[in-house]
């Protein structure tokens, strides 16, 4: 494991052969899917995921024991693991409560095997063109020009590296707010991410992002897209 994983996540794992074949066996429940996303946002201890789990869906009441149930199914699957122990209640509690997250932020089974994917550099880059080029059925006029492409690419790859820098300062300071629903807690963490960049970081932050967000403006008011009123 990454040092850096430590206090957050990896943020790619590939599950190939068996282990792909057991998660996908795993996630064909939709509480297992609920609580992987849930841990993909901010580790979270059974009871949390009780109280999470309750609030998404309050039709339908959960126990304990039927989340511990589906966690152990989801660490067999090496989908989730124990990060650790916290004292239950306000934390001056002898009683331990064991402590879960997902064992990476975006988790990829494949169907091939670990050999035949690219170094992360590369395969981050190939994942930004598949969230570029898409674009096109929704009106989108992407350029045909690949070097075009590439260079929006490399630049929603900076974009998306610089705010994850500090991350984990961002989780520092939310370990001081009470229970937060997973998507509040996704949310504040990117904002407080941001925040913590140095001048330099944060200033080219926004440049990065105003490139990226006026190349595909333009692809969108380019094409077929409704081009936004003007008042």
């Amino acid at each position: 494991m990454n040092p850096g994983a430590r206090f957050g996540l990896e943020a790619l794992k590939i599950l190939t052969s068996d282990e792909a074949i057991s998660a996908v066996h795993a996630l064909n429940d939709d509480t297992r899917r609920r609580i992987l996303n849930a841990l993909k946002a901010k580790k979270m201890s059974t009871t949390e995921l009780v109280e999470f789990l309750s609030k998404d869906d309050p039709e339908n009441s959960i126990k304990p024991q039927t989340v511990r149930y589906h966690l152990k199914k989801l660490q067999e699957s090496n989908l989730v693991e124990l990060d650790g122990y916290a004292h239950a209640g306000n934390g001056n509690s002898h009683i331990l409560k064991k402590v879960w997250r997902a064992v990476a932020e975006h988790i990829f089974i494949a169907a091939t095997t670990i050999e035949d994917f690219p170094e992360r550099e590369a395969y981050e880059v190939a994942k930004a063109r598949n969230i570029i080029r898409p674009l096109e059925e929704i009106g989108f006029k992407i350029p045909e020009n690949e070097d075009a492409v590439a260079e929006i690419a490399e630049l929603f790859v900076e974009w998306d590296t610089l705010w994850r820098k500090c991350r984990d300062e961002a989780a520092k300071d939310l370990k001081n707010i009470g229970t937060l629903d997973p998507n509040v807690y996704v949310s504040l963490r990117r904002i407080l991410s941001i925040l913590h960049l140095t001048d330099s970081e944060y200033e080219r932050y926004w440049e990065v992002s105003r490139h990226v967000t006026d190349r595909l403006r333009k692809a969108y008011r380019n094409g077929k897209g409704k081009n936004p009123e003007v008042y």
